[in-house]
């Protein structure tokens, strides 16, 4: 699915949802600004997948973005994973506001994502990140578990939180 774009404006803010996969053939962000005097808000929850040539072109163009404070909300696994993997993915100054922990089931094999939200599941706090895991069940009422490492999945919120 080729990358769409949709953008509201409220209070000084501009949300820009992306929608669909982040590749060499996404050029909706090409020439996109934004007034350098509102927040950004990038609301990833429709991202399904970002390739090598797509890193590079949303880099490019996240840098070249100015605003007041940039936020990310509902960041998919794929996004986390480039967070993580690519240094100096996203600017200095970004806030991650929401993003999803994939949890699995081994007695049912069910897969979920749960949204995990910056000052509820995840926090800074004395500059140390705190993480509140919630429970997760099954359809058998059987509790689920994290579906990855955590000290590697969770490392880009030093950076950004």
């Amino acid at each position: 699915m080729p990358l769409q774009l949709s953008f509201s404006i409220a209070d000084k803010t501009t949300t820009l949802l992306l929608k669909g996969s982040l590749n060499e053939y996404a050029s909706a962000l090409d020439g996109v600004e934004v007034n350098p005097q509102f927040d950004l808000n990038l609301d990833l929850k429709d991202l399904i997948s970002i390739n090598s040539l797509g890193i590079r072109n949303f880099h490019s163009w996240i840098y070249s973005i100015e605003c007041q404070r940039l936020r990310l909300l509902h960041c998919p696994r794929v996004f986390v994973n480039q967070m993580n993997l690519v240094d100096g993915f996203l600017p200095p100054k970004t806030e991650i506001e929401s993003f999803f922990v994939p949890y699995f089931s081994e007695k049912t094999g069910e897969e979920t994502s749960v949204l995990f939200t910056n000052f509820l599941e995840f926090k800074k706090v004395d500059g140390k990140l705190k993480l509140n895991f919630p429970q997760v069940l099954d359809s058998k009422g059987v509790p689920m578990e994290i579906d990855v490492i955590g000290e590697q999945y969770f490392r880009f919120l030093e950076l950004y939180s």
